[in-house]
């Protein structure tokens, strides 16, 4: 019995480990993409805080909560909200780093990476990376 524990807590930890070691990955990536010139697609305009929407056509996570959820951050914040389709811009969604859809970049109004992230997004967290709270 005392075996099986020590197996989890040996598995919890090097889980634990993996998701701090990913993380801090994440936030050099984050770090390095503010130093860069700003890599946004055309139609991206600056002068006001902007999201970059990562989807596909048969997401369904992204048509039925992620969408909704930026329409919702769209009426209550200046924000312009930017689609693109993750297969279609294959280049940029590597640049940032995009495994997996609904991806959200948010960026700030000279164009900059505030955070990036991976999944469904909630509304408060959004509100709080745009109003200057990135976490």
């Amino acid at each position: 019995m005392l075996e099986r524990v020590l197996i989890v807590a040996a598995i919890a930890l090097a889980a634990a480990l993996l998701y701090g070691l990913w993380r801090h990955w994440q936030q050099r990536q984050l770090q390095e993409l503010q130093k860069a010139p700003p890599a946004v697609p055309p139609a991206v305009q600056g002068g006001k805080p902007a999201v970059l929407y990562f989807t596909t056509h048969e997401c369904a996570q992204c048509r039925l909560q992620q969408t909704p959820i930026l329409a919702q951050l769209q009426a209550r914040l200046d924000v312009a909200v930017h689609k693109l389709d993750a297969i279609e811009q294959r280049a940029l969604a590597d640049l940032y780093g995009i495994m997996t859809v609904p991806a959200t970049v948010v960026l700030n109004p000279e164009l900059r990476p505030v955070a990036i992230n991976h999944g469904v997004t909630p509304l408060q967290k959004l509100q709080r990376q745009i109003v200057g709270d990135a976490n």
